[in-house]
């Protein structure tokens, strides 16, 4: 089969398990089909566990990395972009350049041209690019409707979303505070979250970011939040979709919720579900992290 001219491009998040966050990187995909026309766009779950389970629990069939280029080179690309839809480059990052790295190295090598694109924060400069849409973040109504019939049982807490306060399009920081909720994690990369949230602190009032398995925790933020002198907080998944962490560590009804440990403190949670990969804005970054692989590629 003849080699095609435009290079194939791969989206490769962890994954999830939520049908309605599925949604959402399928909004990415078609920004990525309208941002390279003639390029196939595959999305590639990287998580094993994820692609198992969620065809178990909604017979739903996602492929994983190397299916998806396989795919591809099946149909003639030799050239393929994989674009990392990771928030910081963690442990998942890494393997997935190594596996590229292999694929590269191989002796009955399968594609000419092979380039991964950057998470969304890899450096300085890309922190300082999402602390300059922190405005566009903070703008619209909250998104309950997008998650508010999946939980972590399917059954439990279908009603509780509905009765969160709607953000509203503009905030006065004396009053209120924005809390960015990430993932976090156990590898080095961990330090761009505290980074970031250096940034957001210097840039803007009263603004923090904090993590579910890294640090900052909530134990951390509560005592800046405490001095900040807000009574409302704006909560926001600092996650690329609203999946089971945002619905069940950020917004559920356990006691060890972000949102139930701000309530204990007496704060008004002004909540907003929608996932960063929800923004147009955010997803322009990764285009341009992509459209950085791709001119990579062309001057090898």
């Amino acid at each position: 089969m003849p080699m095609r001219e435009k290079p194939g491009i791969v989206l490769a998040p962890y994954g999830t398990l939520f049908p309605p966050a599925l949604a959402t990187y399928d909004q990415i995909k078609r920004a990525y089909e309208r941002e390279f026309p003639g390029s196939p766009v595959r999305l590639a779950f990287t998580s094993r566990f994820m692609r198992k389970k969620l065809l178990e629990k909604e017979g739903i069939i996602i492929p994983g990395l190397l299916a998806a280029l396989a795919e591809l080179h099946d149909l003639g690309y030799e050239s393929v972009a994989v674009q990392s839809l990771q928030i910081v480059p963690g442990e998942e990052f890494h393997q997935v350049e190594a596996l590229l790295q292999g694929l590269k190295g191989s002796r009955r090598q399968a594609f000419s041209r092979l380039e991964m694109g950057l998470p969304l924060l890899s450096d300085l400069k890309d922190c300082f690019m999402v602390s300059s849409l922190l405005p566009y973040l903070c703008m619209g109504a909250a998104s309950n409707s997008n998650a508010a019939d999946d939980t972590a049982d399917d059954t439990a807490n279908d009603t509780a979303d509905e009765k969160l306060p709607h953000a509203s399009p503009l905030r006065d920081p004396e009053k209120e505070a924005v809390l960015l909720v990430g993932h976090g994690t156990g590898h080095p990369a961990d330090a761009l979250y505290s980074l970031m949230a250096q940034i957001l602190k210097r840039e803007h009032k009263n603004v923090f970011l904090g993590t579910i398995e890294g640090f900052f925790g909530i134990e951390e933020l509560l005592p800046e939040l405490s001095r900040c002198g807000a009574r409302a907080v704006r909560l926001l998944p600092f996650l690329l979709v609203a999946g089971g962490h945002a619905k069940n560590d950020i917004f559920g009804h356990d006691p060890e919720s972000w949102k139930s440990n701000l309530e204990r403190e007496g704060y008004e949670v002004v909540a907003d579900l929608r996932g960063l990969g929800e923004r147009v804005e955010i997803v322009s970054l990764f285009l341009e992290h992509t459209r950085n692989a791709l001119e990579k590629m062309e001057n090898r």
